[in-house]
């Protein structure tokens, strides 16, 4: 399993790395193709290089890492998951040395584990180093925070919320009351109530 704690301060001393002037011609070659390659990326990103060493991790990706790892066992350090998707990657590029090939996967660990990762295969032109960058998305955070959104500006009560929240996980009534602890009958009311709600303020 891995250890949330190292896996965060790996990421946030490799960020530090970007703001800070290397020590080597090695290093600075790597510093120069993070700072080209990584610009305004919002995303969870993990980078490796050709010898399959770890050069980059942010705290975005360490936080989605640590997640998976929790239901999911360990391959080369990482998540099995996206060691397949690693291993997948460098396969083509042997196998297809002058094609680029984008793997876009959707991982569905659980109804509210949900994530999307981005692989391909990037050149830096100053060094004609090539990385394999792996873009992170964690889908459910995406979705509750639009949900939280829907709640606030429907004006639902905290109960509404947390119905709702589960309802736009594509929670079943019966799961939503067992999460709960509440009945499907009370699940329903809740339901009809935000729907009520959201009629009145999408007209």
């Amino acid at each position: 399993m891995l250890n949330k704690n190292t896996l965060l301060n790996q990421a946030r001393g490799l960020e530090n790395a970007l703001t800070h002037s290397p020590s080597n011609a090695e290093e600075s070659v790597r510093h120069l193709a993070l700072q080209q390659i990584l610009p305004n990326v919002l995303d969870g990103v993990i980078l490796f290089d050709e010898h399959n060493r770890l050069i980059y991790v942010n705290s975005k990706a360490a936080t989605i890492v640590q997640k998976m790892a929790q239901t999911s066992q360990s391959l080369e350090g990482i998540p099995r998951e996206i060691a397949y998707i690693k291993q997948f990657m460098v396969e083509t590029k042997k196998k297809f040395p002058h094609q680029n090939w984008l793997n876009q996967s959707t991982i569905f660990m659980s109804c509210l584990a949900v994530f999307h990762i981005h692989a391909r295969w990037i050149q830096d032109n100053s060094s004609g180093q090539n990385y394999l960058l792996l873009k992170m998305e964690d889908q459910n955070q995406f979705s509750q925070n639009l949900a939280l959104e829907e709640a606030t500006r429907l004006g639902l009560t905290l109960r509404e919320q947390e119905v709702w929240l589960l309802h736009r996980a594509n929670y079943t009534y019966k799961q939503i009351a067992e999460a709960l602890d509440i009945t499907p009958n009370t699940v329903k009311k809740h339901m009809k109530s935000i729907f009520v709600k959201q009629r009145s303020v999408e007209g």
